[in-house]
Formats: structure tokens, sequence, C-alpha cells
């Protein structure tokens, strides 16, 4: 299955709530989200200042992404309790189909991973106390 959970983009000229892959094999060093080129045409970024950037994909592969220059905010959303807020790196991908958010991202909304293989998640301050589960993901296309 693996762990997604429900977001609020918050973009140019509007916001938009999907799915996100939390994704602990994506390593960044700063928070970092990539989405697909549909999604950040929704969010109006795609008309925004942006540098290529030069990723990192599985089994040693690179790609080109488009990184855009200014910092945006994104939001957990829990249903239960407030939205865990996060300024962010966005970099627009191109062939992708899904959100996903980088290590360093879900550990700054305090993502805690129980089961990846059954999509069970918690925040870190609900450990042993609650398990989430995870959205149906969203495909941008």
């Amino acid at each position: 299955m693996a762990v997604r959970v429900r977001m609020k983009l918050k973009g140019k000229v509007s916001d938009v709530v999907t799915s996100a892959l939390v994704n602990s094999g994506f390593e960044a060093e700063e928070p970092q989200i990539v989405v697909p080129l549909r999604l950040a045409e929704l969010l109006g970024l795609t008309e925004t200042p942006m540098a290529i950037e030069d990723l990192s994909v599985a089994g040693g592969g690179k790609t080109l992404g488009y990184r855009v220059e200014e910092a945006l905010v994104v939001e957990l959303i829990l249903g239960d309790r407030e939205p865990v807020e996060a300024k962010v790196t966005m970099t627009i991908l191109p062939g992708e189909d899904e959100a996903i958010l980088s290590d360093n991202l879900s550990s700054k909304l305090n993502i805690a991973i129980i089961d990846p293989h059954r999509g069970l998640w918690c925040l870190k301050d609900e450990i042993g106390k609650k398990v989430r589960t995870s959205v149906k993901p969203e495909k941008w296309h």
C-alpha cells in the first residue's frame, strides 16, 4: 500500500488539497516536496521563477526537475486536530503522477511511519496512542 497523507499545498493563485506519498527514501537537506506538472499548474507555479535541479532517483539514476525559488507553505490535514504547517522547497517534476514528501519534510511534519506496507502512520506525539491510515492516492495528469 504505502503511506499517503492528506496535504494542503498553498500556491500562488490557489490552494490544492491532495494526497502525498511519504517517502523515507527521498533524502533531502531541507523540507522538500515534489509535485507533478499538472498540480504545479493548478497552484499557479509554472510562471514563477525557477531553477533547474538535478535529482537522484531510485536505482542511482538522475532526472531534472524545476525548483520553485520562493519557499511555499504546506499543511498536513488531520481532521481531528489542528493542521501541521511547514515551509517547503517545491520541485516540479514532469512525468511524476503524485506529490511526494522528502524525509526532511516528513520529519518537520512530525510523521512517524508505523507500517509502510499496510499504510499505517501517526504523529510522533501519538506513538503508542493512535494509528492513522493512509488516504487513497490522487493522480494529476
